[in-house]
């Protein structure tokens, strides 16, 4: 009986001296300026094989919990903070953003010329993030909006876009999506509007948005109209391009 008493304390001792001396990590998130937000996986680094659950590995020598300094890229280019690791040797380079960084497909909703697709996937492929960012775009989700006027001068897209770096912000289609569309006509025969071969002689600017605009009308045009230079007629008119007005091109577009 005295010695199932010894044996009790001492279990209890033990139970409460590892768990008076547990220490609970946990993922920490940091919110840059810039560049998004940064999670930092403590599970992650003490399971390496490097680490061996070393916590003292880092802490009190590269980060100090007491001071909970915040370090810029540029010091950890210098070997502080994650640099101490993070330098291409002994883990992958700080190069390499997007491990860190999140990183997510954008679309813009642009009201006169549909949405437009934006690929960090594709963009980060053999380009450095610090190309971007965050001298051309701010992390920041309240960003300033930037019309086709100024990236033609330069600006956001257009500072790589410029037919030199990468196709010039003027080849509309490669980032706003079109389609063929077919006009029912029962009377007449179904009418095919090819954008593939309309922007290959003239530019999207030429039409959009002066004579259509890109939300599709319930509005049909009649034939009339169009000889007056509405819609189709305004390019097709016997000089830009064959006249709507005149019965031999009809079956151009009407298909019996």
């Amino acid at each position: 009986m005295k010695y199932r008493l010894i044996f009790s304390i001492v279990a209890m001792f033990l139970l409460f001296r590892s768990t008076a001396f547990a220490v609970t990590v946990r993922d920490i998130t940091y919110s840059t300026k810039y560049l998004g937000k940064v999670v930092f996986s403590h599970s992650d680094h003490i399971n390496k094989k490097e680490m061996s659950n070393n916590c003292r590995a880092c802490h009190d020598t590269i980060f100090d919990l007491k001071k909970k300094k915040r370090y810029s890229m540029a010091d950890m280019e210098k070997g502080k903070s994650c640099g101490a690791c993070h330098d291409g040797k002994k883990a992958f380079g700080l190069d390499k953003c997007s491990t860190c960084h999140v990183v997510k497909e954008i679309t813009y909703q642009v009201k006169e010329t549909g949405s437009t697709h934006f690929s960090h996937k594709i963009h980060i492929e053999g380009t450095e993030c610090g190309k971007c960012h965050p001298k051309l775009y701010s992390a920041n989700q309240k960003r300033k909006r930037v019309g086709m006027a100024a990236m033609e001068k330069g600006k956001s897209c257009g500072s790589c876009h410029n037919s030199k770096q990468a196709f010039s912000v003027k080849e509309c289609s490669k980032c706003h999506p079109t389609k063929e569309i077919t006009y029912i006509e029962k009377d007449a025969g179904n009418v095919s509007f090819s954008h593939n071969n309309h922007t290959s002689l003239y530019k999207c600017g030429e039409c959009h948005t002066g004579i259509f605009n890109t939300k599709r009308s319930k509005i049909k045009v009649s034939m009339k109209l169009m000889e007056a230079g509405k819609s189709c007629g305004a390019c097709h008119d016997g000089k830009t391009a064959f006249s709507v007005a005149t019965d031999k091109d009809c079956d151009k577009c009407h298909k019996m």
